[in-house]
């Protein structure tokens, strides 16, 4: 029986699940999905192009495709499979992997000249099919070893997360389990049959499908995205956001026909006095009337000929407050709200375009907003979130001019430059009575005060969860948690050492210290620019980076005057 028909439908199948993938997810496309729904189609094209060769050249540019595609299609099913389980894959670890694929896929194009892959290859032909017969190289036995570390990896995850994680489907990993189970049995049996003939095209098609399930299911667990589908299909309503202090972070387009002079107004700007109608409406001056008391409540507003309805939410992340949003409902004109639903989602779509550089200022203010406020709490430290930030920002202009380190880049620094006020949000977890106290901390109180970079981390980690820009998440959360570690491993609070700490924690430190040297604290006096440049000097190697804590010191002109600038 010629099985060849089988392979070209295994192939077109895998297609037909990348385009599906893709028509399902085109708004919100998960990489790690579209890469494994790739290299998926890649290797069941080569299992096509193989058994389908008449020559050895011919099977062994198939095996190539099908081998090189299975060994990426194995480490991204992993990849994807922790995100489902809702676990973290640390950057480290997924990039090693990464690297030790692509020797894998390096050696199998090469074996020809090496035989480290296959030694003394020919083909053979059964069941219509063309198989290569080969006798092992020592790089196959690291790939099977690879496959089988990757797989059973994959099967421990979704084990363990079948016990222990609640915000996961349990039916879908049990599922996805036994598909795991199934397909290492389908490449351990015909290996000990001794046969050639290949399941897994078949294997990888049906975790596609699950795949494709799964990733279809998710996005109804996404309730930030159901969220905004709402809003998308909502008309007549008008939206206005204020910090804690009741500044004005923004609105949209509907709030405007109620308060057009709102658009005459400044982000992160008070309503101006002489906008009475607004302050009145709002109960904004009222020292009586408390938004925090009527928060969720309805109550009626009325502007000239408009009547309307306000309802004021709190604003607020991993339960810290961050401001309030006011939401508008036209009370007097219901005919034109339902004869409006129709064109809300052009509205909707024109707003999120025009606002979106509102709404990242927006958030930026209230980051600063929340650092400012823990750094209230500090009597040492005043004006230090500022200075760093500073710093942080002439450092990097300088940092732009060594290409030659890894990883710098105009992108990476701006971003820097942005999470740096976070840096210390991990204080808000420190008891007053240490994080105020007037003098030098006793070493318990240290131990506690040692505590704020990993609370920092969770904490930013929380406040940033439901931003878009997974590469400023992670540099803020490295930031707040090791900003205190040391270049010999010395530091806090995981003890770290070299190149582990993460580039933007080391520049951050460099920046955290130097600001402390040559500020004036309640426990010590400010240290001059040559003291303290020379305690940094003194401490290349040791407490910093040497190669960074060098450019460092050349930007000493520059921070000189800006300090000098801060005094005046």
């Amino acid at each position: 029986m010629d099985l060849r028909p089988f392979y070209l439908v295994a192939l077109f199948l895998s297609l037909i699940a990348l385009f599906v993938y893709y028509e399902i997810n085109s708004n919100n496309l998960n990489k790690n999905y579209l890469t494994l729904f790739l290299t998926t189609f890649i290797s069941n094209f080569g299992y096509a192009m193989s058994i389908h060769a008449d020559t050895l050249e011919g099977a062994l540019s198939g095996n190539l495709l099908s081998y090189v595609g299975s060994i990426f299609t194995i480490l991204f099913g992993l990849i994807v499979i922790v995100d489902m389980c809702h676990k973290r894959f640390y950057f480290g670890l997924r990039f090693g992997l990464v690297i030790f694929a692509t020797i894998l896929g390096f050696l199998l194009a090469t074996t020809k000249e090496t035989h480290l892959f296959f030694d003394n290859p020919y083909i053979i032909k059964e069941h219509g099919l063309t198989l290569i017969k080969f006798k092992m190289g020592p790089a196959m036995f690291m790939y099977m070893a690879f496959l089988g570390g990757v797989n059973l990896s994959a099967i421990l995850v979704v084990i363990t997360s079948i016990f222990t994680k609640k915000n996961v489907s349990k039916k879908s990993l049990q599922i996805l389990l036994c598909a795991l189970i199934l397909g290492t049995l389908a490449y351990l049996i015909p290996m000990a049959a001794g046969t050639r003939l290949n399941l897994m095209p078949y294997i990888y098609l049906i975790l596609e499908i699950l795949f494709l399930y799964y990733s279809a299911k998710t996005n109804t667990y996404d309730l930030q995205l159901n969220l905004i589908n709402v809003l998308q299909n909502r008309t007549g309503y008008g939206y206005i956001a204020f910090d804690n202090k009741k500044r004005f972070l923004g609105c949209n387009d509907f709030a405007l026909t109620f308060f057009p002079k709102l658009k005459e107004i400044a982000l992160d700007s008070y309503i101006p006095a002489d906008f009475s109608n607004i302050i009145e409406t709002l109960h904004y001056a009222d020292p009586d009337w408390d938004w925090n008391k009527h928060c969720n409540e309805d109550f009626k507003i009325n502007i000239e000929d408009k009547a309307g309805i306000c309802t004021i939410h709190k604003l607020s992340a991993s339960r810290m407050k961050m401001g309030y949003f006011l939401e508008l409902r036209d009370d007097s004109e219901q005919q034109n709200y339902i004869k409006g639903l129709n064109s809300f989602n052009k509205e909707l779509s024109h707003l999120v375009k025009e606002k979106t550089e509102q709404v990242t200022d927006m958030q930026d203010s209230i980051i600063r907003g929340i650092a400012t406020m823990v750094e209230s709490r500090d009597n040492s430290t005043g004006g230090h979130i500022l200075r760093t930030s500073d710093c942080i920002q002439i450092f990097a202009e300088e940092l732009i001019k060594h290409g030659e380190i890894e990883k710098l880049s105009p992108s990476f620094l701006k971003l820097l430059v942005k999470a740096a006020p976070m840096h210390d949000l991990g204080k808000i977890a420190v008891d007053d009575a240490i994080l105020r106290k007037p003098g030098k901390f006793t070493p318990e109180e240290y131990e506690k005060m040692k505590e704020h970079p990993a609370k920092g981390a969770v904490i930013v980690d929380k406040v940033l969860g439901g931003i878009d820009d997974e590469e400023f998440r992670r540099i803020a959360v490295n930031v707040a948690h090791y900003h205190h570690e040391k270049w010999d491993g010395s530091g806090y609070p995981e003890g770290i050492k070299g190149e582990a700490i993460p580039l933007e924690a080391r520049i951050m430190a460099l920046a955290d210290v130097f600001d402390a040297l040559v500020s004036k604290r309640c426990y010590k006096e400010a240290k001059s620019f040559d003291e303290a440049f020379e305690i940094i000097k003194n401490d290349l190697g040791q407490h910093f980076d040497p190669v960074i804590g060098q450019i460092f010191i050349e930007c000493r002109q520059q921070l000189e005057e800006y300090y000098k600038s801060m005094v005046e």
